[in-house]
């Protein structure tokens, strides 16, 4: 895997992102971070394949598993992850003496177990609704590497220690499997210089894991508060945005926003506030003098792209934490005479993009 600066690509694991790949919302969901990490990275990475995820009161497996019968992988059902978990799962080996050619052994049972979890997931789907000219989202698999073994082994060592995380799933080997999604996933942004992005459930995950910790630095929170709406945004116009020229000195402006905004935080201030504070400050200063831009925020389910830059403050982790779960954001209400104004200098700098953006999801 090529390296990237920390900023400039994100990736999409399979494993820590389990827990949404499921038809309707939660789906939806993972949709709305990826077009958001389209417009605020150069390149967006995307684990291919699909798996198959147990777990319970006596035992975990995970395993590839294979694609649907017309050749395609598809996002499980609630129905199916609800029968999955509706009664228990069986793990049996017997040794294989060739490679590749079925023991005729009898099979030996190693795991019954009670389903905590079933989860099928894959992000395969997601290639059949880009754009064709789309050559930022590039789908592969990881390559086996000593040193990211290493790395998360270690992790984890340290992670079976946890009281917090025991606290959040005090289920043993449900904990296990999800500290080993995080451990791995983590250790590739790490060592690869990328951001991760992962769902809700593997979010606390990572919140109870380094909550004591100066190591995570949260990064694209400011996109989805300014503008919550982000997933209306079609993949076309995300291309089309993706295209302007003032997009690079965007993201720029946004996490100079997302910087003040956590050092205000860290002093206990209300980081959401500061934030909005903060994107004011840089738009007036960016159009000059103009009306008052009210940014009315309810609460709405946001999911978090978490960086794995280590070595950063506690305060980028301690004050993602309500980001994770329920993060607040409504939409970006602009009276007219702003957007007349913003719209006169749509293709004068970053105010421009952040109107089309913005636009691409009122319209």
């Amino acid at each position: 895997m090529t390296r990237y600066h920390p900023s400039s690509a994100v990736f999409f694991p399979l494993s820590s992102n389990a827990h949404a790949l499921i038809a309707g919302g939660p789906v939806e969901s993972v949709r709305g971070r990826l077009k958001m990490a389209s417009l605020l990275y150069d390149q967006v990475w995307v684990e291919s394949g699909q798996r198959r995820i147990l777990a319970g009161p006596r035992g975990a497996v995970s395993m590839g598993h294979p694609p649907g019968p017309d050749g395609h992988s598809n996002w499980q059902s609630s129905g199916d992850r609800h029968g999955g978990q509706a009664g228990p799962f069986t793990v049996s080996f017997s040794p294989e003496h060739e490679p590749g050619v079925r023991s005729q052994e009898p099979y030996q049972e190693v795991i019954y177990s009670q389903a905590s979890i079933c989860w099928l997931p894959t992000l395969e789907p997601f290639r059949r609704e880009l754009p064709g000219d789309c050559d930022w989202v590039e789908f592969g698999f990881l390559r086996p590497d000593p040193a990211l073994k290493e790395l998360a082994a270690r992790w984890k060592r340290l992670d079976k220690k946890s009281a917090a995380l025991e606290s959040l799933v005090p289920e043993a080997f449900v904990r296990s499997t999800l500290i080993d999604h995080i451990t791995k996933d983590l250790a590739v942004g790490a060592l690869g210089g990328l951001d991760v992005s992962v769902d809700r459930l593997h979010g606390k995950v990572v919140e109870a894991r380094f909550a004591n910790e100066a190591a995570l630095e949260p990064r694209g929170v400011a996109l989805p508060i300014l503008v919550p709406q982000i997933g209306r945004c079609g993949w076309d116009e995300v291309a089309t945005i993706r295209r302007m020229r003032a997009l690079g000195r965007l993201r720029e402006v946004l996490r100079e926003v997302e910087i003040e905004a956590f050092e205000v935080g860290g002093t206990g201030g209300d980081v959401e506030a500061a934030m909005r504070h903060a994107y004011d400050k840089k738009l007036r200063g960016a159009i000059g003098e103009v009306e008052s831009i009210g940014l009315g925020l309810s609460h709405a389910v946001v999911e978090l792209v978490v960086g794995t830059v280590i070595g950063y403050a506690t305060l980028g982790l301690a004050m993602a934490a309500p980001l994770v779960g329920a993060a607040a954001g409504a939409g970006i209400s602009t009276t007219w005479r702003v957007r007349e104004i913003v719209r006169q200098r749509r293709e004068k700098g970053w105010v421009g993009v952040m109107s089309r953006i913005s636009d691409s999801v009122s319209n």
